[in-house]
């Protein structure tokens, strides 16, 4: 592994010298790389907090790392730093609050720079000092246990100074009740608190938790306190309250007592309170768990409902992890993806009724797929995409939807109680190996064998002979032995049965693979397993009763609670485990990415063009008109003293630096441009895209060169002058280099030469396992990236006077280079490395790689840049100003990942190659998974030794991670109308889905909350103009824009109308309750009055007929 980690730091110093030259020239606005290397979480906070002068820190963070955990630390730190020189208490409190939170968020995300905005040494109203955290949006980032510990952090530091505590007034108290709900209806936030809970912390916190307005909108009461300085919603400061202490309030509570903190014992009052008035959702009173809808909340046109919550017919939980797994994302069948008219595809999200909130989609065809009842009557089940593609025409129903995989991983970073998982292949094999050595032919016995095992070694039955006998009440199975009973023969060694429709019924529910001739349903596989299951026997090919059955009461509760069950094991002879008990309720969500990054609109290039680009900002446009007036910045040349708006001084050559504030300037278009295409030796210029305005501190615009080389190549810069791709984040912690268009020859130079059982590579079909840092993207964003990689070259040619460096001509020549991969919501990218592609739309990761960016894989989407496109154009100079502008972008670049400094969900990845016996009978009990946690390899058993980075395995094979849809049918379907029916019409397939239901959820949470927000917008519009793109709260006085053109609606008649006749016509279709159609008809009169004059009656010619 030391190789490996040699091998990226050496392919990082190639690419940061080549970017030290280019730089060197003084053509961007610094002559030095703005993306710094850092290690380890210590360098990162170093270098991202370098304006507040922490030098050193890195030092005593690596200390203090070596005997506390990273929480502990983050206190310990901001209590050390708070005693350094500082010009004032305040200063020294804000500094030691950004480095203990930087710690926290391991000095990644940009929460320390911009989710703090200050902070403020107050007075009592009994004149004693308290201490005021002011926060800001970006707090968000560092999620509740950053949010939560900052203000605990503040309290410790404010100790260090002697600083008193907040008492707060009544009024900032009750002020407090009414912003966070209010906060809620502008933004969305995790969990709603209480009055009751909101004023126990309020009125307790030792720090005042203060912030900035973020939101438009304002309080009605508690207006104008004295001690807060603004009316509008302070979203900072109502995230760390409602999802910052409010939910993380047990790690709080642990880290305070472990340390010894006092003046937080209200948290053990707000627990208490929080315990006795909240119950779980989806328990029982038995505290076994219930169904729980809560995934259903926010229902989507357009994306289906897989299945109702914990209905029969939906996805069976099976226990393990596949290669793809891990980290909230699940594994499917194939056939599955398919069965569900592709809407789901390798990466779409789905929300998942537990234990987690949503996972990426993953394939695994090693697990069951889905069963189908086929238009002639015939029930069979598929396990590969091909054969569901094949019978898909002919799919009447389907029954049932297969296995999900979930990890056990999942269970314990959900704090979910395990449940009861299908009795599978590998639960199975622990159970026989429990007993001894495994027979030869355990896996696939004949009938006869199989309860010869299950005698012989005292083992419930073979999972292959296993039937849904869980779900079906006796009653219907005694329906049902009557019915097999009385028209029952052997035929070709064929159970055959009378065709009659509630046996029938019976029998799908069952599971009971069979097919239809001649007025008969034939049962092969599981006819013997059938009739002895009911009791019954052949004689001379007649069936004929055995022995009773009934139910003979309930041994052991946990594990036989289904009277069925327990008859149909009595009448074996043998334990009949449940084939499945839980079913997990599942909802589509956002569908899988995997494209360029464009801003709206995407230019090519970061230089103002004012409004002579016209609308599309395009840069012919604005040469018909030079010179044109664009603001920009004042730079002055090092070496001759000249004043310009570029980087490097037209007079001399020299670098400039900024010297005043932004101005308008006179700016010769047509000059710069023929300098620029003289200096690029190119002819004919193509389309070249610019922006209206910068909205950096100080605008400084960028070289029109690269713009003109982007627009050639077809790609798009971003706001920092980057080029991304952005896809859906999976992971995988194996690969065969086959699936990923990875050579044998090609695998051995990036040093994979060995499988992962330490045999030879030789073979494409082997299975290697990932490296940490390595990455396979999509086939799309290789060949972006390749065209990535000819830019760069031609601009390290061209413009830089270098030589070229990736001499890419196809996307496979991309292999084994270096890139970036960058989360939205951070400030530190992680250095990785291209090693294949796929055909799937989603970046494949491992899971270390994913976590070091603080996701996870429930469905998000990162960014990925070639490394040296990102050392050549990074610039902060063309970042933001606002709040918030420093965030997704790469001002540090972690070089080497250390699994100790990740996002910990990646510690709950389990890691084993099965899972052992005792697992499998703790789920059966409903246990705690860290009752069981010694028993399980996870990945935070590992963290410290010599396999934290390899030696990982896995439970489920599948043969090709992009088997599968690789785009989900939300994006191939054009329009909504579309989508909606394709919803519906899938609702009314899937047995587990109630199409009534999935209706009445899309009208009342989606088209009637659509349309009188429209109505809203409509009636509040602002009206804009066609030429200047110029926006208007009302009409000006002179009926036009003050640029001459005219001025039109932003919202318009038919986008306020677009869910009305859909709504009417499948409200009366599925025959909704009277209260949703009439909320439809109270809309359309809303609609009608708005749009139609009572005064004038449009006629058609049938009026008068």
């Amino acid at each position: 592994m030391e190789e490996y980690f040699d091998k990226l730091a050496k392919g990082a110093d190639i690419c940061y010298s080549v970017a030290r030259r280019a730089r060197a020239r003084g053509l961007d606005p610094e002559t030095f790389i703005e993306i710094p290397r850092a290690d380890d979480l210590a360098s990162r906070v170093e270098k991202l907090l370098e304006p507040w002068h922490v030098e050193g820190v890195a030092e005593r963070i690596r200390a203090l790392s070596k005997d506390h955990n990273r929480e502990e630390v983050s206190l310990l730190i901001a209590k050390e730093m708070a005693t350094r020189p500082a010009k004032s208490r305040e200063d020294a409190i804000d500094r030691a609050v950004r480095v203990g939170l930087a710690v926290l968020t391991e000095g990644i995300l940009v929460a320390p720079l911009e989710g703090i905005a200050g902070v403020k040494i107050g007075t009592n109203n009994d004149g004693s000092e308290y201490l005021s955290i002011s926060f800001a949006g970006p707090i968000r980032a560092a999620g509740g246990t950053g949010q939560a510990l900052s203000v605990l952090i503040a309290d410790v530091v404010r100790r260090e100074f002697n600083i008193g505590e907040y008492i707060p007034t009544e009024g900032e108290i009750q002020r407090l009740k009414e912003e966070i709900p209010l906060y809620k209806q502008c933004q969305h936030l995790q969990y709603s608190p209480s009055n009751d809970e909101i004023e126990i912390i309020a009125r307790n916190c030792p720090v005042c938790i203060d912030g900035e307005g973020t939101e438009n909108a304002e309080i009605s009461g508690f207006r104008d306190l004295p001690r807060i300085e603004t009316n509008k919603v302070r979203g900072g400061a109502c995230l760390v309250i409602a999802e910052g202490l409010t939910l993380k309030a047990p790690k709080i509570q642990e880290h305070t007592r472990k340390l010894g903190i006092d003046g937080w014992n209200f948290i053990d009052d707000y627990l208490e309170h929080k315990r006795k008035n909240t119950a779980k959702d989806g328990e029982e009173e038995n505290g076994k768990i219930g169904p729980d809808p809560r995934f259903l909340k926010d229902m989507v046109a357009g994306r289906p409902v897989i299945g109702h919550p914990s209905v029969p017919g939906g996805l069976r939980l099976r226990y393990g992890r596949g290669r793809t797994a891990g980290l909230a994302a699940l594994a499917i069948n194939p056939a599955t993806m398919v069965a569900l008219d592709d809407f789901l595809a390798i990466g779409t999200q789905i929300k998942i009724e537990r234990p987690g909130k949503a996972g990426a989609v993953t394939p695994c065809d090693t697990i069951e797929g889905p069963t189908f009842l086929l238009d002639n009557g015939d029930l069979v089940q598929v396990h590969t995409s091909r054969e569901a593609l094949e019978l898909r025409p002919r799919v009447a129903e389907v029954v049932d939807l297969g296995e999900v995989l979930l990890a056990y991983g999942e269970f314990m970073e959900n704090n979910h109680v395990l449940v009861p998982g299908a009795f599978c292949l590998e639960w199975y094999r622990a159970e026989l190996e429990s007993k001894g050595p495994l027979p030869d032919d355990w896996k696939n016995p004949s009938w006869e064998r199989a309860k010869e095992l299950s005698h012989q070694f005292e083992v419930p039955l073979h999972p292959n002979y296993n039937l849904f006998w869980y779900d079906i009440p006796i009653d219907d199975l005694t329906l049902l032995r009557s019915h097999i009973l009385s028209t029952g023969k052997i035929e070709d060694n064929h159970l055959t049965v009378i065709k009659e429709k509630n046996a029938k019924r019976i029998l799908e529910c069952l599971g009971a693979l069979h097919s239809i001739r001649e007025g008969k349903i034939h049962i092969d596989h599981y006819g013997m397993p059938l009739i002895e299951g009911l009791g019954l026997g052949i004689d001379n090919n007649i069936v004929i009763e055995i022995s009773p059955f009934k139910d003979p009461g309930p041994s052991d509760s946990d594990r036989y609670d289904s009277a069925s069950l327990r008859a149909v094991s009595a009448a074996m002879d043998i334990e009949v485990r449940a084939r499945a008990v839980s079913r997990i309720g599942a909802s589509m969500g956002r569908p899988e990415k995997a494209r360029e990054r464009k801003m709206k609109p995407p230019p090519h290039a970061l230089f103002p063009l004012g409004s002579f680009g016209g609308m599309q900002r395009l840069v012919s446009t604005a040469m018909s008109a030079s010179p044109i007036m664009a603001e920009m910045g004042i730079r002055q040349c090092t070496a001759c003293g000249s004043n310009t708006f570029l980087c490097s001084c037209p007079e001399c050559g020299g670098h400039t630096r900024p010297s005043g504030r932004p101005t308008e300037q006179r700016v010769d278009l047509k000059d710069l441009v023929d300098s620029a295409m003289r200096r690029l030796e190119r002819r004919g210029m193509p389309e070249v895209k610019g922006v209206q305005g910068m909205i950096s501190k100080n605008k400084t615009p960028e070289a029109l060169e690269k713009g003109i080389l982007r627009a050639y190549y077809d790609i798009f810069t971003f706001k920092d002058g980057t080029i991304r791709y952005d896809m859906t984040d999976v992971p995988t912690t194996h690969f065969r280099p086959r699936e990923i268009g990875l050579s044998i020859e090609k695998a051995h130079e990036l040093g994979y030469t060995t499988d992962t059982h330490g045999v030879e590579l030789t073979d494409s079909e082997q299975v290697c396992e990932l490296r940490v840092q390595d990455m396979i993207v999509a086939d799309t964003c290789g060949d972006y990236l390749a065209r990535v990689a000819q830019f760069v070259d031609e601009l390290l040619v061209k413009l830089y006077g270098l030589e070229p460096f990736y001499n890419v001509r196809t996307r496979e020549d991309i292999i084994g280079h270096l890139a970036i991969g960058l989360a939205p919501h951070t400030s530190g990218g992680i250095l990785c490395r291209i090693i294949g592609f796929c055909r799937a739309s989603v970046g494949y990761g491992h899971p270390f790689f994913h976590a070091s960016k603080r996701r996870n894989c429930d469905g998000d989407e990162d960014s990925v840049m070639l490394l040296l496109d990102g050392l050549l154009n990074f610039s902060r100079a063309y970042l933001p100003e606002r709040r918030g502008g420093l965030m997704d972008a790469p001002l540090v670049l972690t070089t080497r990942l250390d699994p100790n400094e990740i996002d910990k969900e990646a510690h709950n990845v389990d890691v084993g190659w099965a899972y052992p016996l005792e697992f499998y009978e703790a789920t059966l009990d409903y246990r705690h998974p860290r009752e069981i946690e010694d028993v399980m390899d996870q990945v935070s058993h590992r963290i410290g030794s010599a396999l934290q980075y390899e030696g990982f395995g896995y439970t489920h094979d599948t043969y090709d991670i992009s088997e599968g849809p690789t785009e989900s049918a939300y994006k191939t379907l054009e329009t909504m109308m579309d989508k909606m029916n394709a919803q519906i019409e899938l609702a009314r397939k899937v047995r587990a889905v109630d199409k009534r239901d999935v209706v009445s959820r899309v009208i009342t949470r989606h088209f009637l909350p659509d349309m009188l927000g429209n109505l809203k917008s409509f009636s509040a519009q602002s009206v804009r103009c066609t030429k200047c793109g110029s926006k208007y709260r009302r009409i000006p006085l002179i009926g036009r824009c003050y640029c001459g053109n005219k001025v039109i609606l932003t919202v318009h008649e038919a986008s306020v109308k677009k869910y009305l006749e859909i709504s009417k016509e499948i409200g009366e279709k599925y025959d909704l309750d009277t209260y949703t159609r009439q909320r439809i008809e109270l809309v359309e009169e809303s609609m009608n009055s708005l749009f139609e004059s009572d005064k004038i009656k449009r006629c058609k010619l049938t009026d008068f007929m």
